[in-house]
């Protein structure tokens, strides 16, 4: 288990050998595993009149692997709400803990759909981010799920927008097409899944969120959208005095959504954000960087210079 300590109200942890679960109460932490910094803000949905409610149907993941290399960020939100939807978040902790191990992320996607069809009989569905940040070569490697995209802040320009397929940059598998793919998990058994991939530079940052934020509804009756989530962290960031700084910047976007909406929200909330912090951890031969990475992605080769 890490030790906690006190810094800028939140909790710190260096993690070493162990993993992180979350999601079934409210949560204000941060970690640091080589090459990055991770902050997480969740807050489950309360139901009026319901005291000391536990549950929620957001479920989060941090994992760190002994050599440090290896790191693996998981952020699903299940359909619904509280206690209701607690059981089936409870299930899909335990399907992906017992998958967590699966290199690729495809295959992990594909395992964790198979599993959540079971759980949800065709009743329920949830979406979700996979990842695995592998340190040596600086690479997230993810799939979504039906989850809205993460966004991405490069240190370079300074500008947030959509991590996606189309994000300049990001490395693709070489498996053809087929069928379905990228629903979310439990909506069809035989989805296929997109495994992408993207370089981050020390400076860089991604925000993973649930959709919470981007569908909260102002007093006049107006969603945020995508699109207006993102333009209110560009915001935040362009305006905020001393600069960017990704350990506050959960809290500001949390106050700010909370001012848009005026109301207690109507959903689980949960935002994580990674921000490469520059260290590494034992350096390995081109090599063998290679081997790694092309094995999780199914590439053949991949360049380890910057895009």
């Amino acid at each position: 288990m890490p030790t906690a300590v006190a810094a800028n109200d939140q909790d710190v942890h260096e993690l070493q050998c162990m993993e992180v679960w979350g999601g079934a109460s409210k949560a204000d932490h941060a970690a640091s595993v080589p090459g990055l910094d991770v902050y997480v803000r969740s807050t489950p949905f309360a139901d009026e009149g319901i005291e000391n409610e536990v549950g929620g149907g957001d479920v989060y993941y941090i994992s760190r692997c002994g050599s440090g290399r290896v790191t693996r960020i998981a952020l699903a939100d299940v359909a619904g709400h509280g206690v209701k939807v607690n059981d089936l978040a409870e299930s899909l902790k335990k399907s992906m803990r017992r998958s967590v191990n699966i290199a690729n992320q495809t295959r992990f996607a594909r395992a964790l759909n198979r599993s959540f069809d079971e759980l949800g009989r065709g009743e329920h569905f949830a979406t979700a981010i996979l990842s695995t940040y592998y340190a040596p070569t600086d690479h997230l490697v993810f799939v979504n799920a039906g989850h809205p995209p993460p966004l991405l802040r490069t240190k370079s320009t300074g500008r947030w927008a959509p991590l996606d397929q189309h994000t300049p940059g990001v490395l693709t598998d070489s498996t053809p097409a087929i069928g379905i793919r990228n629903l979310p998990l439990g909506v069809i058994d035989s989805t296929d899944y997109q495994q992408l991939a993207i370089k981050l530079n020390p400076g860089d940052c991604v925000l993973m969120y649930t959709d919470a934020y981007s569908e909260s509804i102002n007093p006049s009756g107006q969603m945020i959208g995508p699109g207006g989530f993102l333009d209110m962290v560009q915001e935040i960031d362009s305006t905020r005095v001393g600069g960017f700084e990704p350990n506050v910047l959960i809290d500001e976007v949390d106050q700010t959504i909370r001012t848009y909406r005026n109301a207690p929200s109507q959903d689980d909330e949960t935002m994580v954000l990674l921000h490469h912090n520059g260290t590494n951890p034992e350096k390995l031969s081109v090599g063998e960087k290679l081997a790694v990475v092309g094995r999780m992605l199914g590439l053949g080769s991949l360049s380890t210079s910057p895009a």
